[in-house]
């Protein structure tokens, strides 16, 4: 009967340390995603570009833990779809590690901008957590030309 009670005894402080041990683990692969050039607010990163500029550059790294890969996507918000580089009347080009998003149009292409203009999201993720860094990009419209004023018309008199 002591036997077995000190048997169950040590079993239960195997179980015990154990548990432990995996709850370690766990803590240690999950350490949380965390995007290296992150502001302090939460506030997105405010990118203002004028109407005659051509090319807009996003940027974003992140680090976890060195047992998981970090991967890092891009979304246009109110999208589920991940941005993806594409060429046309816009270029949009992620890099192949996705630590950068790049927008370009022909200059002066106000129309090509609009297209663009909006909020963006880094995402980047381990698997186990995930961390966001949101961009909002706005272009100047185009200045209005400016009218030379209108006089009226001068008439000429003669005096005879």
């Amino acid at each position: 009967m002591f036997v077995l009670l000190a048997v169950s005894l040590d079993l239960a402080r195997f179980v015990s340390v154990a548990r432990r041990l995996i709850f370690f683990a766990v803590c240690v692969v999950s350490e949380r995603t965390q995007i290296t050039d992150k502001p302090a607010t939460d506030e997105p990163i405010s990118v203002h570009l004028a109407y005659d500029d051509s090319y807009a550059e996003f940027s974003c790294s992140a680090i976890g833990d060195d047992s998981t890969a970090v991967s890092i996507r891009w979304y246009r918000v109110g999208s589920h779809l991940p941005v993806t580089s594409r060429t046309g009347r816009v270029n949009v080009t992620v890099s192949a590690d996705g630590t950068s998003l790049s927008l370009a149009v022909r200059a002066n292409d106000t129309e090509g901008w609009a297209m663009l203009t909006g909020d963006y999201q880094c995402v980047a993720s381990n698997g186990y957590s995930k961390s966001v860094l949101n961009y909002s990009l706005t272009i100047d419209p185009p200045p209005v030309p400016v009218q030379p004023p209108t006089s009226p018309p001068t008439s000429m008199h003669t005096l005879s």
